[in-house]
């Protein structure tokens, strides 16, 4: 069992419930202790005790839901055989939960790729074309597209046609 995941009802899964409430409605940046401390009904000190910093926090919530991310990538590619149709449709279903959870903040915020299992599975999907740095191009354009969905500028299906043509591109 993994060290953070809380039992119900306990302090620790009020604050990961309610970090991740507010995490996905505003950047990091723009987020404070207090207001989290405040929706879990909590101390900031018991933020602090149970997780040592809002960044550390985050990256517990990032983790989890990166993870949820990757198990769907994971199930679509299965049902595909060259590499960028599996690249192309867990792109796909990477986008749609993400925009559909509202969880885009979490992703278009700065994070280190090496950590990310999203990323992670996209290199391992691009390594099978044997195009060396499409992965790099092809994440930065999926969180591109992530940040033009939820800021209306993009719809959810002019998001996938812009990988469908990325991917045909490649």
């Amino acid at each position: 069992m993994k060290e953070y995941i809380p039992l119900p009802g306990s302090t620790k899964e009020k604050i990961l419930t309610s970090a991740l409430d507010i995490f996905t409605k505003q950047r990091f940046e723009e987020t404070n202790i207090n207001e989290i401390a405040k929706k879990a009904n909590v101390t900031t000190g018991a933020i602090y005790h149970h997780f040592g910093s809002k960044s550390k926090l985050l990256d517990i919530i990032k983790r989890e839901v990166e993870q949820r991310i990757v198990d769907r990538m994971e199930g679509v590619i299965d049902l595909f055989e060259t590499p960028l149709e599996k690249v192309e449709a867990a792109l796909k279903t990477g986008l749609d939960f993400v925009i559909k959870k509202k969880m885009s903040y979490l992703f278009i915020d700065a994070q280190g790729l090496e950590a990310n299992k999203v990323y992670m599975l996209v290199e391992e999907l691009c390594g099978e074309t044997g195009i060396k740095g499409l992965e790099s191009m092809i994440y930065s354009a999926w969180i591109s597209i992530i940040d033009s969905v939820t800021n209306s500028e993009l719809t959810i299906e002019d998001g996938k046609n812009l990988i469908i043509w990325l991917v045909k591109k490649n």
